[in-house]
């Protein structure tokens, strides 16, 4: 057992919002709960309101920011970011979602070497603030992946690290074992895909690092391997289950319609 001794606590600090930030909250939870398209929109409207009200105010705009890049507009991310950051250079949220928006842009680049290094830019800058931030460290190798490029052993080290600082992250456990995987590092790959696979409750990744478990039975350690298509039954199940829902309704009226007297 942990003797609470031999833990390292850091310092500990509580500082009272802004009135900007408390009227921002609400938008921010909503956000960070996962939006979709529609409900986007109408955290935007919320967050621009905000902004509106508190336009000095750098954790607003860099919420705003936040809100501008979900909705899908990507030069407002950037201008609000900006903002956020010549008030406030250490507001990490700011490089964050101008990271993000940089990283969407650059994947339609006509040159993609140039917009990929600046779209590194401002995780390089939360990299100098936070070392030990695992989202450097992911777009970093991402930067050679999304173009096509063999990562360096920098970047493979990079992805490596990310995935020990945020072990939570099962989609990152898959992804670095992968990589391990494609350089022939079998039983590497196989240590970040074993606990995945075990999660009673990891839902799509467990099945997917199971799948791959399995792919990887025969590997051999030194051999870089390749990993077969598979189909998600679950997820195509799924599907064609709602694809049916959606239809039966419209049967139904379909029906009634010719049964109609005239």
């Amino acid at each position: 057992m942990l003797q609470p001794e031999i833990l390292p606590i850091g310092e500990i600090s509580v500082r009272r919002l802004s009135e900007g930030m408390s009227e921002m909250l609400p938008v921010m939870i909503r956000s960070k709960r996962g939006v979709d398209r529609e409900a986007s929109a109408a955290v935007l409207v919320d967050a621009r309101a905000v902004a509106a009200a508190y336009p000095r105010d750098a954790g607003v705009l860099a919420a705003l920011a936040e809100a501008e890049y979900d909705a899908g507009n990507l030069d407002a991310a950037i201008a609000a970011a900006d903002a956020a950051i010549a008030i406030d250079p250490a507001r990490k949220n700011a490089y964050v979602q101008k990271g993000y928006a940089l990283f969407t842009q650059a994947a339609d680049a006509e040159d993609e070497t140039a917009a990929y290094k600046e779209a590194m830019k401002p995780f390089t800058a939360l990299n100098r603030l936070e070392n030990d931030h695992p989202l450097p460290l992911i777009h970093y190798y991402r930067s050679f992946a999304e173009r096509g490029v063999e990562p360096s052993e920098t970047a493979r080290h990079a992805l490596d690290r990310a995935a020990q600082l945020a072990p939570f992250d099962h989609g990152l456990a898959v992804n670095a074992a992968l990589m391990h995987a494609k350089i022939g590092n079998i039983a590497a790959a196989r240590q970040y895909l074993t606990p995945v696979a075990a999660n009673p409750h990891g839902g799509s990744a467990a099945r997917q690092a199971q799948v791959l478990l399995d792919q990887l039975e025969n590997a051999e350690e030194g051999t870089p391997w390749r990993r077969r298509p598979v189909v998600d039954l679950t997820r195509a199940l799924s599907s064609i289950a709602r694809s049916v829902a959606e239809k039966e309704p419209q049967q139904a009226e379909d029906g009634d319609e010719a049964n109609r007297p005239e």
